[in-house]
């Protein structure tokens, strides 16, 4: 398994070389696809694959953050169209997983935003016609789309999402996995079994990771889940990275949504912490050296 996170995440070549002993530093070897990964030419992102992997690094996500249940026929089309590209790109650079959310019908077209339709089987079959025509006749050898699990949405709990990942029936579709996302009143007490149960449904169908804390804002008037530093929350990490390695070797994962390197330095020293104590290890940069290993695996234009 391999470490990264959202705040340092190159955006071009340039930035790519300097951010290498910053990486370093932290015992990271994962980084995520620069935001504009979806307008690169193919020759633009089979350079960028190809300076990753020298470096030793590997591109575990890039994603579109839009809101795909929108009844604007136009504006779907256009973000369907967008992220078939990104998803064209991200396999040309060997990028490991392209992620959307679910979306929403709320009329704000803000996608995390909830609404009663999201939980319907009519929503479950409408999201599943636009993960297929996104897929449709892309040949995909490197790259997975994946989905990310959110509360305001039917793609929430673990057999609701298996059964939609079966529903869908294709080979580069699964799970976006966060299990932060997937806390429920149910689980917020016991989130080792709730992790034991996700992994025994899908483990085969994760196709990238994020790991994060949560906490219960009793002060709130209100269910109110707020993201905290690690090891200050709800969530059983340890078992968490412990199921994340038996997964395959070069499975990324990622901390987000902090505001400060400061933060992130203090997370990656405690997650690294905690996996020492479960007897593992995430996996360093090895950088190749200027030495070209041709595998085939990654296609050019």
């Amino acid at each position: 398994m391999r470490l990264g996170c959202i705040f340092l995440a190159p955006q071009s070549l340039a930035e790519l070389d300097v951010l290498v002993e910053t990486l370093d530093v932290y015992g990271l070897s994962a980084i995520i696809g620069p935001k504009t990964f979806g307008e690169f030419t193919e020759d633009e992102a089979y350079a960028y694959g190809e300076r990753t992997r020298d470096l030793g690094l590997v591109i575990g996500e890039t994603g579109l953050w839009e809101n795909f249940l929108t009844d604007d026929k136009e504006l779907r089309a256009d973000r369907i169209e967008r992220f078939r590209k990104l998803l064209r790109n991200a396999d040309i650079a060997g990028v490991r997983s392209a992620n959307t959310l679910v979306g929403t019908k709320h009329p704000s077209d803000r996608p995390l935003f909830p609404h009663a339709y999201n939980f319907t089987r009519e929503c479950r079959a409408e999201f599943r016609e636009i993960v297929l025509r996104i897929l449709d006749g892309l040949e995909l050898k490197n790259t997975k789309y994946g989905i990310e699990p959110w509360y305001t949405t039917f793609f929430y709990q673990p057999e609701d999402i298996k059964e939609f990942i079966v529903s869908v029936g294709h080979p580069r579709f699964g799970l976006h996995m966060d299990q932060g996302n997937m806390i429920s009143h149910a689980s917020f007490y016991n989130t080792t079994a709730m992790i034991e149960r996700t992994f025994a449904l899908l483990k085969d169908d994760v196709v990238s990771v994020h790991i994060k804390d949560i906490q219960w804002e009793g002060a709130h008037f209100g269910l109110r889940w707020n993201e905290v530093p690690l090891g200050e929350g709800t969530m059983d990490i340890a078992t968490y990275v412990r199921h994340i390695a038996t997964l395959d070797a070069d499975m990324t994962c990622y901390l987000e949504h902090f505001y400060e390197e400061r933060d992130y330095a203090l997370n990656f020293a405690r997650l690294h912490h905690i996996a020492r104590g479960a007897g593992l290890s995430f996996l360093p940069r090895e950088p190749l050296e200027g030495k070209r290993i041709v595998t085939g695996k990654f296609p050019k234009p």
